[in-house]
């Protein structure tokens, strides 16, 4: 990932991935197989991504298909939060993952989606 980067930080009742630079849908890819790897690893199934340091937008249909992908990967077995750069407010990925069976949320609001993602069923 020559432009991109991600830290991995694990909080008590989640795990946080950051992502930095422009991200490819290869690089969006990978960091999905990275968080399934982690899953398996802690068990810990709510899952933060921080994309606030993103420099530039997704194109529309990697978004799509990475919502199709991370719904076809999760379903109702992990809850998503995206935070979004405070630029970017879109929530399409959100509702093409959705759509397609996940508990996903995305938002320039990180306090919200920390609420959303910590609520208990």
């Amino acid at each position: 990932m020559p432009n991109t980067s991600f830290d991995i930080v694990e909080h008590e009742e989640f795990l946080e991935f950051i992502v930095h630079g422009e991200p490819s849908e290869s690089d969006w890819v990978k960091l999905l197989h990275t968080v399934v790897e982690k899953i398996g690893q802690t068990t810990k199934p709510r899952i933060f991504i921080d994309g606030s340091k993103l420099t530039t937008a997704t194109d529309p249909m990697t978004r799509y298909r990475m919502g199709v992908r991370t719904g076809a990967t999760f379903g109702i077995d992990a809850r998503i939060a995206v935070l979004q750069p405070s630029w970017m407010d879109d929530n399409f990925w959100e509702t093409v993952a959705t759509n397609r069976g996940a508990m996903a949320r995305s938002s320039t609001d990180r306090e919200k989606l920390m609420e959303w993602l910590l609520e208990t069923d």
